[in-house]
């Protein structure tokens, strides 16, 4: 039995148990190997909207495609502050925050994927530095787990995070940071005249930077299904070779951009909400991504009595 099947059965025998929410979650498969096995972690989700000023100018100059400055201190550069206050308060790992806890689940999860994005897993992966970060159903906290990944990447020595709003129709890792009127995605793919550079974000951080959902259409899945989406990861993937970009996806069940879209990343990660998303629907999900891509799951807002172990028990 594959340790996705395992986790399925243990899904199945804790939505009849669950009458509370505790905020902890539990990742499985999270490394592609030749034959997949379990590389078990945890972290916590569920979040509300933040809105946040956005203080920003022009933007770093490109050459053609999709090609962005390698001077980061820019001061043309599109950018704006991270309200660390209001982030911390809804439970995102921001420096400084003190969520020692949850900065070490997101510090488990987030090993064995840059292992796979650099190329450094058990077996190579297609642009194994393109995630997805995808989920059945909404609220599930896919957004939630997107921007702490991505803040928990940010600390690393040697790796830099491009996080894309690539839920074009709800936006909501947009308008969790405020940026639901920038140009982004949308935008570059429909756009000719717009370069990387139009519409990159650069953050307080220095090795966290965004792209907006972008100008709604009403070609979205058309645009994300084009040879135009094709050359932009492309040279997202391959310009940087340390650098790793998150998409936060639409739900899986519940639009068809997400298929578009999941089918041109290295590796995806499965949000499922502990004793809420059905078990039919998980399986339903799965079916639908290419068993080729590097798969994981995390268990979000798990009942898991943790004991003197807060990790909890792993499957």
């Amino acid at each position: 039995m594959s340790s996705i099947e395992k986790a399925i059965e243990r899904l199945e025998k804790s939505k009849a148990e669950k009458k509370s929410v505790d905020r902890s979650a539990v990742e499985v498969e999270p490394e592609k190997t030749a034959t997949p096995e379990a590389a078990p972690s945890e972290t916590v989700a569920a979040s509300q909207p933040v809105e946040e000023k956005v203080s920003a100018a022009a933007e770093e100059k490109a050459s053609p495609a999709v090609e962005e400055t390698v001077n980061e201190s820019n001061e043309e550069a599109k950018r704006i502050n991270l309200d660390y206050e209001a982030l911390s308060s809804n439970g995102f790992i921001v420096p400084h925050s003190g969520n020692k806890q949850l900065s070490e689940e997101y510090r488990i999860i987030k090993r064995p994927l840059i292992r796979n994005a650099l190329g450094k897993g058990a077996a190579p992966i297609t642009h194994g530095n393109l995630v997805s970060i995808a989920s059945s159903l909404p609220s599930e906290g896919k957004t939630f787990t997107a921007m702490n990944l991505a803040l928990s990447i940010a600390t690393e020595l040697d790796t830099t995070v491009l996080l894309i709003d690539g839920d074009v129709l709800k936006y909501s890792l947009s308008r969790l940071l405020g940026i639901q009127n920038e140009p982004g995605l949308i935008d570059l793919l429909s756009q000719k005249e717009c370069n990387v550079s139009d519409v990159i974000i650069h953050t307080q951080i220095p090795r966290l930077k965004l792209i907006a959902a972008g100008h709604r259409s009403e070609k979205s899945t058309e645009l994300l299904a084009s040879k135009e989406m094709e050359r932009l990861l492309d040279e997202l993937s391959n310009r940087y070779s340390d650098r790793i970009i998150i998409f936060d996806s639409s739900p899986i069940l519940a639009t068809s951009e997400a298929a578009v879209l999941n089918q041109h990343m290295g590796q995806i990660l499965l949000v499922v909400e502990a004793g809420e998303t059905p078990v039919d629907a998980i399986k339903d999900s799965l079916s639908r991504l290419d068993q080729e891509k590097a798969i994981g799951l995390v268990l979000n807002k798990s009942r898991e009595d943790k004991g003197s172990n807060y990790y909890g028990t792993y499957y």
